[in-house]
């Protein structure tokens, strides 16, 4: 039997992408992304370039409204569109809540993403913890409490889950978690390093290759990890129909 196509016009003037073409447009996405923060941190630290016409800016994994910075929080919502969706397919009320709650919290990311919530949070949580055990980028902290609650709440209904669908977003669920905590207080660790070697430095215009090299982890996993998420919400329903509007 010969293979479907990747996409086939519909009479309403829609179009219909298979699994296979969202996961290609993922990985020249993000692949690509990762790609070029590895040339221009080799431009950065090898040979001497701190700026590239802007481009280091511009790409910067650690940056702040910036080309990556953007392509994340377009994940985000993404996913959080295609988990909205599935939800809404959901016959019961009961089986669409936990979609719809993970929907939620990826609209949350992506606005956390572009507003950096996250970054106001580290002195008030270091300040009220006040002990040496405390990270620099203390904000891991209530988020990662957080994150640990929503997974023992939806753990049941995870459970509930096809083995496939559990399998794929534990996957994406553990690279992502990885990055974005794990690299994360690894990073704070050599930031608190450097700090206490000099006090006086900008963290913000900071340029050193551990920091960078940290961070290109940090952020790719952080993608790798949405783009599964996204990939494999989209295998469970089949692919995706685009038509025009009426």
């Amino acid at each position: 039997m010969p293979s479907s196509p990747d996409y086939a016009p519909f009479p309403e003037g829609g179009v219909s992408l298979s699994s296979r073409i969202v996961a290609r447009a993922l990985i020249f996405l993000i692949g690509g992304l990762i790609l070029i923060q590895c040339g221009l941190l080799t431009l950065v630290h090898v040979f001497g370039r701190p700026n590239v016409l802007g481009l280091v800016d511009a790409f910067d994994f650690g940056g702040e409204h910036n080309v990556t910075a953007l392509v994340s929080t377009l994940l985000m919502l993404s996913c959080a569109a295609m988990l909205a969706l599935t939800g809404r397919l959901e016959t019961e009320r009961a089986s669409a809540l936990p979609w719809l709650t993970l929907s939620a919290v990826f609209v949350f990311l992506a606005v956390d993403e572009a507003t950096l919530v996250h970054e106001y949070l580290s002195a008030p949580v270091r300040g009220l913890l006040d002990a040496d055990w405390v990270p620099h980028l203390a904000w891991v902290l209530p988020y990662g409490a957080a994150m640990i609650v929503l997974a023992v709440v939806l753990l049941p209904w995870f459970l509930k889950l096809d083995r496939t669908s559990q399998i794929r977003f534990v996957a994406a669920g553990g690279i992502f978690v990885l990055g974005v905590v794990g690299f994360e207080l690894l990073e704070s660790q050599q930031v608190s390093a450097i700090l206490a070697d000099h006090p006086d430095t900008d963290i913000m215009q900071l340029q050193h290759p551990v920091v960078d090299l940290l961070i290109l982890f940090e952020e790719s996993f952080e993608l790798i990890g949405l783009g599964l998420f996204l990939h494999a919400i989209v295998l469970r329903m089949g692919g995706l129909t685009v038509r025009a509007g009426t």
